[in-house]
């Protein structure tokens, strides 16, 4: 294994032993609460979260119209009865308590337009307010603060679901940085111009037409060219076996294999991100559908618990395939890229290694 293969390997170690340890902690199974007795009501469940208004949908309403929203967040009371729920100063007319971080409010049209923020107050008197949370506009057609708070509302959804994830999603955003940075890394890298510079091989040409090997050598020596590197290799043979041809087309030939693979090695990061990402998010459904069980095994099951210990399952494995995906797919295209370049220069030294041969013959 190379350094930088083992870099990365020790680095994906690292961060994934962080992760798991902050899933199996969110998976720790908790006691069972007493029975109640039989017969008795149930009370109303109390949050146990801060009270938090994270989102709204929609976000852009059309004031005119009687609109039902969506809110979520976090410590809501399912005492619907008493929670109050206002946006831009006017009351809810029902309230519906889906969960503890959902609920559903129903507002009357209204005459104004522009930005309204949505409060939550729970019947303990416990507040939270979202700024900006929607935008009234006035009739369809385009509208710049309509698409501005519409990005709004998807950039807010997206940190939900990032910090439903949990740790493993941090692990996820270090990955697709480095996929990121590396396929720009080899975007460049494997052009023409850096594996074949026009202007090193028309040098190179006319100094081998020329029969001077040396000052070939030393523009091999100079360049920083895959290609120049191969071709290095056999003018180097020619001053230690000038009649020994085949000894310089096996150095051309070994030289130019070593450079493939080396360039082939540099994508292939590529490919163990397409393959380590959605394992990653297979590994956090597990700890997600461990959660999920130590609800159930609690007694009392609540579906909306248990749906949201299954969607926070389901998101690691989504995060995972939406970087594999575009990983594999890039590593493929970039394969097939490095593999015309590596046969156009084997077409090339091919010529070259001729004239090298005969060059060194008659010198």
């Amino acid at each position: 294994m190379t350094r930088p293969t083992a870099g990365f390997a020790c680095a994906v170690v690292v961060a994934l032993m962080l992760g798991c340890s902050g899933a199996l902690a969110g998976a720790a199974p908790t006691s069972a609460a007493p029975a109640e007795p039989a017969g008795s009501p149930l009370p109303a469940a109390k949050p146990t979260e801060p009270l938090v208004v994270r989102n709204v949908a929609p976000p852009t309403p059309y004031a005119s119209r009687p609109t039902e929203f969506v809110i979520y967040g976090s410590g809501f009371s399912q005492d619907q009865a008493k929670l109050k729920v206002t946006m831009g100063g006017v009351d809810a007319v029902s309230i519906e308590v889906q969960s503890a971080r959902r609920l559903k409010a129903a507002f009357p049209a209204r005459n104004k337009t522009g930005v309204a923020a949505v409060t939550v107050t729970n019947p303990n008197g416990e507040t939270a307010t979202l700024e900006r949370a929607v935008y009234f506009r006035a009739g369809k057609g385009f509208s710049w603060q309509a698409m501005r708070y519409g990005f709004l509302y998807s950039w807010r959804g997206f940190r939900e679901w990032f910090n439903l994830g949990g740790n493993l999603m941090y692990v996820f955003i270090l990955i697709s940085f480095f996929g990121v940075a590396w396929v720009v890394h080899c975007s460049l890298v494997l052009r023409r111009s850096q594996i074949l510079p026009q202007k090193f091989m028309e040098t190179l040409s006319s100094q081998l037409e020329q029969s001077d090997l040396r000052g070939a050598t030393t523009t091999c020596e100079r360049t920083r060219c895959a290609f120049g590197r191969v071709i290095l290799a056999g003018l180097r043979k020619t001053s230690e076996a000038p009649d020994a041809p085949e000894k310089i087309r096996e150095a051309i030939t070994a030289a130019g294999s070593r450079e493939s693979a080396h360039l082939h090695q540099k994508i292939s990061y590529l490919a163990n991100i397409g393959t380590i990402s959605p394992m990653l998010g297979l590994l956090g459904t597990v700890f997600g559908m461990i959660m999920a069980f130590n609800i159930i095994s609690l007694g009392e099951v609540r579906p909306h618990l248990l749906a949201a210990a299954i969607a926070k399952a389901m998101v690691t494995t989504a995060a995972g395939l939406v970087i594999g995906i575009p990983a594999l797919a890039i590593y493929f295209y970039l394969r097939g890229r490095l593999l015309r370049l590596v046969t156009h220069m084997e077409v090339v030294a091919d010529e070259l290694t001729e004239t090298i041969v005969e060059k060194a013959e008659e010198a």
